[in-house]
């Protein structure tokens, strides 16, 4: 099994070029985790001039994340079947509560499902279209939740056919309605030895008639080279 990054969502073209069904995509958005060995990915959750510091790094088989200067700590437990997620208190691991899971990190719009991405680990996507966002061409992917936990209950992925980027996320409430939730997009991306990972990430919140209601920043520094 890859490590699979819940935030870091990397482009390499040599390994996504012969990606074609929907799994393959998926697993493509997913790849290369935290910046493996020694470098952590430090950066903020930021609402208005509000900001929750973070920090992502990888563990074994675990993505974790400190919030604060790792006053808080949880991670997403990656299996071949499922994924979990889980707090650090007193240095032990147990289940998130399920009302947790749905809470803001810092009165942000960012929960703790969404610093995660976890939806992006569900199985079964299927491809439901193509689309231009930006000017890229893309696929449009639609997978159910398996679980009863979390806010949503279907998502739409946009991912680029070049280059096997996510673009956008949208996460939707329960059916009929199945009205957007929360909306993920990338506005930025750096080169971290030459590799493309997220740099700005725009979290957007909807009311129940469609309309923007928050709007929320995942910003991420350049780690430094070792030695320097």
């Amino acid at each position: 099994m890859k490590i699979i990054s819940a935030l870091i969502l990397s482009i390499s073209l040599s390994t996504f070029s012969r990606a074609q069904t929907a799994e393959e995509i998926m697993s493509s958005v997913r790849q290369v985790a935290v910046l493996q060995g020694a470098q952590d990915l430090n950066g903020v959750i930021r609402k208005g001039a509000k900001k929750t510091p973070i920090t992502l790094f990888l563990r074994g088989k675990d993505i974790q994340f400190a919030l604060n200067g790792g006053v808080e700590r949880f991670h997403l437990r990656l299996n071949e079947d499922n994924q979990q997620l889980r707090e650090l208190i007193g240095g032990k691991s147990r289940p998130f509560p399920d009302e947790k899971i749905i809470a803001p990190i810092g009165n942000s719009d960012v929960s703790y499902e969404d610093l995660a991405l976890k939806f992006l680990y569900w199985n079964n996507p299927r491809i439901v279209g193509s689309e231009k966002l930006e000017g890229q061409d893309c696929w449009r992917l639609h997978v159910a939740n398996p679980e009863k936990a979390g806010r949503y209950r279907e998502v739409s992925v946009w991912v680029t056919k070049k280059h096997r980027a996510l673009m956008r996320v949208v996460g939707y409430g329960p059916r009929p309605k199945a009205a957007a939730i929360k909306q993920f997009e990338i506005t930025k991306v750096m080169n971290v030895n030459g590799v493309y990972t997220v740099r700005t990430m725009k979290v957007m919140s909807f009311d129940k008639d469609n309309r923007a209601n928050g709007i929320t920043y995942l910003e991420f520094e350049k780690p430094k080279r070792k030695g320097r």
